[in-house]
């Protein structure tokens, strides 16, 4: 494999561990919300969210580099659904 194809392999594994990350810190910051109603877990819960957000986005670009799509095209399925 090249340097490129290499580091887009890492940088793309890489984004999926935060992802996955950032989901098991927001289930415990909102199970801690939800018992002890701690405003610091509030909080935290948001800063998760937030950069649960980003790295999905850069989760998008790394789908369209697969299909063989502009940088700046938007995923699939894009428009038209909702994720809360």
């Amino acid at each position: 494999m090249s340097y490129e194809t290499d580091f887009l392999k890492d940088f793309s594994e890489w984004v999926e561990s935060q992802i996955t990350l950032n989901e098991m810190a927001m289930s415990q910051a909102r199970k801690i919300i939800e018992e002890d109603k701690d405003e610091r877990a509030a909080d935290a819960y948001i800063r998760y969210e937030s950069k649960l957000d980003a790295y999905k986005f850069i989760q998008g670009k790394f789908a369209n580099y697969k299909a063989g799509k502009s940088f700046h095209d938007l995923p699939d399925g894009l428009f038209g659904e909702r994720h809360y």
